[in-house]
């Protein structure tokens, strides 16, 4: 493994895959006409334990954003599903067990070592309160679009935990600032 900021086969692997599921296949051709021909590559071989370099991520997320035409909230929004959709066909059928008896204070003392353990570069800062969790992203400027991703893989396994959402905001992000130096953050809430 080089110097080169790198990221788990899956995430590569999901996120095309989740790009795929909102465009039709037209314009699924035309968007893979457009990607690099590494990441093309890439995407047609990726292993899901295997090391890609985080760019191929980010290429698919611009993609995504793409779609949305300019409209912020609608990026974010599509950001955040793709994060639960990467969340939800990463946990295997062990793993969702386990997300049932979790609780939000464990899973968050546990969400730094998930992101090392899928992530060569960055770091999260996580704290919790009985109804609210609050995720720092640091070191984070290899990763475009990580803070919806991030907020959309927790809401993902809070809910796995039972957890009913009623809120979240997301801070610092936008599409003129789309990389997680120090000061992108996120917070979502639940019901007590």
């Amino acid at each position: 493994m080089s110097n080169e900021v790198n990221v788990r086969g899956y995430i590569v692997s999901k996120s095309s895959a989740y790009l795929r599921s909102i465009v039709s296949e037209a314009e699924a051709r035309r968007i893979w006409e457009g990607f690099s021909p590494a990441l093309n590559h890439a995407i047609s071989q990726a292993k899901p334990a295997e090391w890609m370099p985080a760019a191929y991520s980010s290429e698919i997320l611009r993609a995504i954003v793409a779609q949305s035409k300019g409209n912020e909230d609608h990026a974010r929004d599509e950001l955040i599903k793709c994060g639960r959709y990467i969340a939800n066909e990463a946990t295997n059928t062990f793993l969702r067990l386990l997300m049932r008896v979790l609780t939000p204070a464990l899973f968050a003392k546990k969400l730094p070592g998930f992101w090392s353990r899928d992530s060569t570069a960055g770091r999260y800062e996580v704290d919790v309160t009985e109804d609210k969790i609050t995720c720092h992203l640091k070191e984070m400027e290899a990763f475009e679009h990580i803070a919806p991703i991030g907020m959309g893989y927790v809401s993902f396994a809070l809910e796995a935990m039972g957890k009913k959402i009623t809120k979240t905001q997301l801070h610092g992000w936008s599409l003129s600032r789309t990389t997680a130096a120090d000061g992108i953050w996120f917070e979502l809430f639940w019901e007590r």
